[in-house]
């Protein structure tokens, strides 16, 4: 079995593929739509990121100041 992929442009909601010399007459296939950097929501700062991973890495306070510092001690 083989797979296609391949680029395409959204224009209002109608997608079309580029390069449409290349697909199929008739096919089914996956759509992956990857947001631009414009709809990208404001980027987020260090101190989120932080809390980010500290969730998700399920660190309590202390856990984390824990962790923390064995970064710092690490970067000197």
């Amino acid at each position: 079995m083989s797979y296609l992929t391949v680029e395409v442009e959204i224009n209002h909601g109608q997608i079309s593929a580029k390069g449409s010399d290349r697909l199929p007459e008739r096919a089914s296939g996956l759509l992956t739509i990857f947001p631009t950097a414009a709809a990208n929501p404001a980027a987020t700062s260090q101190l989120q990121a932080l809390e980010s991973l500290q969730r998700h890495l399920g660190l309590d306070e202390a856990a984390a100041e824990q962790w923390m510092a064995s970064v710092r001690e690490a970067r000197r």
